[in-house]
């Protein structure tokens, strides 16, 4: 018992202390290092945590402005869609206008087909043969042209009245005075005439003098046959019809008319007849529509004459009274005969 308890260590203080020492030591190192892992961890987590919440605000943030831009678009979307309806019924709106005015057009087209038959079925020539017509709306359009100031004779139809004149009491010289004696240009023998004798080289009577028409032949031959004489004059002077003409040697030879300068005339004195185209051209541009001339009233509306509107045909409410006293004149759309007796325009 004595052996083994001499075998055993001592128990003594220093031993004591030495172990005391060895677990501070390892008690001390196991606190420094779970103080060391646990700033570590604060390290890291707090790190994770930071970068976490960073990424979770800026997602947040786009989420907001991509609602926001959502939001945009929708708005423009809708109004897109608005604008869109708004088209669509203007296109529907502006078809049917469409439509309309098609029907209208074709109506208008069925009109003017209809006026252009009957246009075509009145209009012809009753006594001037085809070589009188083209010389004579050539001799018509030199007299009143067609132009930038407006139309002309041609465009208003005056051959058409002329013709017609000469088809009627005009040209047959129905309400003129036909009985002789007849003092004809250049007559050599001597003539008494109301108590006068007048002898050769007396001055003699011209058309429009104030003795009246000094020609035994009436109207339609006086015509004929001095479109038969200015076409001979002009391929004589100017060394082609006169249709063929240039526009500056039309216009020369009617100035020839008027100086008497043609001898192809005859008995005929050149200026009677100048007179007489210069008159009838005027006569047919601006006479009622009714007699031939004057298509569409083109020459009222180019001078401004209202024909028979008194001033309120079209409802412009105006009395014959109040054109009268009017200090500034009013131009009123022209009427004509044939309107004025149907009732309407």
């Amino acid at each position: 018992m004595s052996t083994g308890m001499a075998d055993s260590p001592k128990s003594d203080g220093s031993s004591r202390r030495n172990f005391l020492k060895v677990g501070a030591g390892v008690v001390v190192g196991a606190v420094v290092a779970g103080a060391g892992v646990a700033a570590y961890e604060s390290s890291v987590i707090g790190s994770n945590n930071s970068s976490s919440s960073s990424a979770v605000t800026s997602l947040s943030s786009e989420l907001v402005t991509t609602r926001s831009q959502l939001t945009s678009a929708n708005a423009q979307i809708s109004t897109l869609s608005s604008q869109l309806t708004s088209t669509q019924d203007a296109l529907s709106s502006a078809t049917a206008q469409l439509a309309t005015l098609q029907g209208q057009a074709s109506s208008a087209s069925s009109q003017a087909s209809t006026l252009q038959i009957e246009i075509d079925t009145i209009t012809g020539f009753l006594y001037l043969n085809s070589t009188e017509q083209a010389e004579l709306a050539a001799v018509l359009a030199t007299i009143i042209p067609t132009d930038s100031n407006g139309p002309g004779a041609n465009t208003a139809g005056v051959i058409y009245f002329i013709d017609r004149q000469l088809a009627s009491d005009y040209g047959t010289n129905g309400t003129m005075y036909m009985q002789g004696p007849f003092f004809l240009p250049n007559q050599s023998a001597s003539i008494t005439l109301n108590g006068t004798t007048y002898s050769e080289g007396t001055p003699k009577y011209t058309q429009y003098s104030g003795a009246g028409y000094q020609y035994s032949l009436n109207m339609r031959y006086f015509w004929r046959w001095s479109l038969d004489a200015l076409e001979s004059y002009s391929n004589s002077a100017y060394g082609a019809n006169y249709e063929d003409l240039s526009a500056a040697n039309q216009a020369q030879a009617l100035q020839d008319l008027w100086n008497n300068k043609p001898t192809s005339f005859n008995d005929i004195v050149p200026s009677d007849f100048a007179y007489e185209l210069f008159m009838m051209a005027w006569a047919g541009f601006l006479a009622d529509p009714l007699y031939g001339g004057n298509r569409n009233m083109v020459g009222w509306v180019y001078t401004g004459f209202s024909g028979v509107n008194q001033g309120n045909f079209y409802g412009e409410g105006y009395t014959t009274k109040e054109l009268m006293l009017m200090t500034t004149p009013v131009r009123l759309q022209p009427v004509s005969l044939a309107q004025y007796q149907k009732g309407t325009p």
